[in-house]
């Protein structure tokens, strides 16, 4: 019993508890529809790996979250990181041939791409929702203009190799993944930035009387966040195997579902990493259950859109808000 009381006090604390009792009754549902198909272990590891990705986007845009803002610009550093990786990798375009070089390249041009919408975001005083919306197109429209929306093949499969090798038991993309997510929630958790995160999430007047720079917290956020990016349109692009302007398109709203369905606050101050993760893993798992019980594509659109709305109800710290509009 002592043992059983440890892990239960260890839930309530975590965080996680409701999502964890979620996915564990979604589990439960599609393993009774399903008859037991998905539990089965290559399933398992099929959702894993469509949770690698989809986790590492969420917990870059958690992290603008947190300190009570929005990160818009999610598609448009994808599709320029995509670009870029297609331009220096070796392709049957051009000659040019980086090699390995495009994981670090690919990472700072997120991060450069964040930092500029956090410098706008903050110098200028312009709200989060209308920068980082405007930046997505601008950096779509340059990723357009340098693409010319071409499919660019891969030449050199070495990264994708290794992300989909499984040495142990589920494919490297996963174990990235869960990295990501052990180092960003250290941060938060361990570090001055990442107490000076919440408390700018929790009372950003507050925190200011206290000593904490927002402008930096909030700079530094999107400027990881779009590293983080950046390492996302990089493992999406390898994973394909080819490069295209599109590549981050149609990824904003599962990513943002995501974070919200892990239970961090659209109004800041609350949540992890670890709950942007399992929001990804939820609703993996939940999209294939659906596909391996033959719902209707619509339909799914349908309990995704209606999963936003409940996990932002329950989530949403309504002391922050004025008026409802």
């Amino acid at each position: 019993m002592y043992p059983l009381k440890i892990g239960l006090g260890w839930l309530r604390q975590s965080g996680v508890s409701t999502q964890l009792v979620s996915l564990a009754l979604i589990v439960a549902i599609f393993v009774v529809g399903t008859q037991g198909q998905s539990l089965t272990w290559p399933n398992i590891q099929v959702i894993l790996s469509l949770t690698a990705i989809p986790a590492i986007l969420a917990i870059g845009v958690h992290l603008t979250i947190i300190p009570g803002g929005m990160d818009l610009s999610l598609q448009g550093t994808i599709a320029l990181c995509a670009v870029f990786v297609g331009a220096l990798a070796s392709n049957k375009f051009n000659a040019i041939d980086i090699g390995l070089w495009v994981i670090p390249i690919s990472i700072m041009i997120g991060g450069l791409a964040g930092l500029v919408t956090g410098l706008i975001h903050t110098k200028l005083r312009i709200p989060s929702f209308i920068t980082t919306l405007g930046m997505s197109f601008v950096l779509y429209g340059i990723a357009v203009y340098i693409n010319k929306s071409q499919i660019i093949r891969l030449l050199d499969d070495r990264i994708q190799t290794f992300i989909n090798a499984t040495p142990f038991a589920v494919a490297n993309v996963v174990l990235i993944a869960i990295v990501v997510t052990i180092v960003v929630q250290f941060i938060e958790d361990r570090t001055p930035f990442g107490r000076h995160l919440y408390a700018v999430g929790g009372d950003e007047a507050l925190a200011k009387q206290l000593g904490v720079n927002v402008d930096r917290v909030k700079i530094l956020a999107f400027t990881m966040a779009g590293c983080l990016y950046g390492t996302g349109a990089l493992l999406l692009v390898t994973r394909m195997g080819s490069a295209t302007s599109r590549a981050g398109l149609d990824l904003l709203f599962p990513t943002i579902t995501a974070v919200v369905v892990g239970g961090v606050a659209l109004t800041g101050g609350i949540g992890g990493a670890k709950n942007a993760f399992l929001g990804a893993l939820i609703l993996a798992v939940l999209n294939n259950g659906m596909v391996l019980m033959a719902v209707n594509p619509y339909a799914q659109a349908a309990v995704n859109g209606g999963l936003l709305i409940v996990a932002v109800a329950l989530t949403l710290d309504r002391q922050k808000l004025g008026f409802i509009k």
